[in-house]
């Protein structure tokens, strides 16, 4: 039986103790006589476990690996997260990631105790940090985690500007544009200089949760680590899209959603009306410019004709009015951006942190890990020909409902 095995065991009899003893503080009452030879059974096989435990434990730390074999193995998702599991320390190439982690790490001192540090770096800088640390044996094909999150932000897909590695506040600058005018000839030239302004961007954490068999903990691939880098992937980027693209208000500890107050169409959209949304970036000089959309939104512009009649659709082969459109269950329902997403920034911070949860999934055969992550994100304002700040945006939630 394994360390993990007998700890599960001893929590269950843990578990029964307390169910006791609860039972009788409810109905204010002492133990009855059959609840108390039950309690010290369960009491015993704790104590009994607790040594096998121990001894098992200190039989492994003695066990000596040769150094050879701990230098060639690669990073493995599925060994950090068994090291947390069965609560012993990081083996070499785990404990390597993590120390160029923590030397990134945004507000260390917030760290639980049972979790370890995944750097988000690009491969590239992340080979060079663990080359400085003397660990060029330490494979990082699975542990770029911002390429992949990246790829599967629709934000990204549509322009943003992505931001990585951060550490505290930034202030980002951002230019408010120049102008020109005519004049006489003897005329003193106006001012037309622009204006430089700054946005500070503070980091939010998000938290998310995968959960994994431990069936998957017995094996160790290179696809199993995939598949974990995905799902540690997917549960950052839902909460990042879901928060960026919703409508909640801005909080203490959230920034708020783009489609905050954005109140619902009362007329269908029809084709004027997206050029309408086209039209209104133009004029401020926003080129660039794509849709973004709940799949509810996407789907009802698939079902909307252009002209009634004719049987030519708002949404057609993923554009609408031969600009690219980016759907996700992420956004708020029958909610629909037009805009330039090259003025959107998202900024990273630190890594990501995985932290054991020994208790949400016990009764299940899953291993719970709570993802903690920093992000935040901000939108660069353009300006009218008046200095006005204007939004790189046009934010609509559909009317509910098919077009006839």
């Amino acid at each position: 039986m394994t360390v993990l095995e007998l700890k599960e065991k001893r929590m269950q009899a843990e578990k029964k103790m307390a169910a006791i003893l609860d039972k009788a503080q409810t109905e204010k009452r002492s133990l009855a006589e059959e609840e108390e030879k039950e309690f010290q059974k369960q009491k015993a096989e704790v104590r009994s476990l607790t040594d096998k435990i121990d001894a098992l434990e200190k039989w492994l730390s003695e066990q000596k690996v040769p150094e050879q074999r701990k230098q060639s193995r690669k990073f493995s998702y599925v060994m950090a997260i068994k090291s947390l599991v069965e609560k012993r320390s990081l083996e070499d190439p785990e404990a390597a990631v993590n120390g160029i982690a923590e030397q990134n790490a945004f507000k260390p001192e917030t760290r639980a105790a049972n979790s370890i540090l995944i750097p988000m770096e690009k491969r590239s800088a992340l080979q060079a940090s663990l080359a400085e640390a003397g660990k060029e044996d330490v494979s990082t094909d699975l542990l770029d985690l911002v390429t992949p999150l990246e790829n599967q932000l629709i934000a990204a897909q549509a322009g943003c500007t992505f931001l990585t590695g951060l550490t505290g506040n930034i202030e980002v600058p951002y230019y408010t544009g120049t102008t020109t005018a005519w004049g006489g000839e003897i005329e003193d030239a106006k001012d037309g200089a622009g204006k430089f302004r700054k946005k500070t961007l503070s980091p939010f954490r998000i938290s998310g949760y995968i959960d994994i068999s431990k069936q998957l903990l017995t094996q160790a691939n290179d696809s199993i680590d995939a598949y974990l880098q995905n799902s540690l992937v997917t549960s950052v980027r839902g909460t990042l899209e879901s928060t960026m693209f919703g409508n909640g208000a801005a909080g203490d500890n959230n920034p708020a959603g783009l489609f905050n107050g954005v109140k619902p169409e009362t007329t269908d959209m029809t084709y004027g009306g997206i050029v309408d949304m086209e039209t209104s970036l133009l004029k401020n000089n926003f080129t660039n410019i794509s849709f973004v959309g709940a799949y509810d939104a996407l789907g009802k512009l698939k079902q909307t004709e252009r002209v009634s009649g004719y049987p030519v659709y708002l949404l057609e082969n993923g554009q609408i009015d031969g600009r690219t459109a980016y759907g996700s269950n992420n956004v708020a329902s029958m909610g629909l951006i037009a805009g330039d997403f090259h003025e959107l920034t998202i900024g990273q911070w630190g890594g990501i942190e995985l932290v054991y949860d020994p208790y949400t999934q016990a009764l299940k055969d899953t291993v719970r890990l709570i993802v903690h992550a920093h992000f935040n994100y901000f939108v660069r304002r353009g300006f009218d020909k008046k200095g006005n700040e204007v939004m790189p945006f046009v934010i609509k939630t559909l009317k509910s409902g098919v077009t006839a």
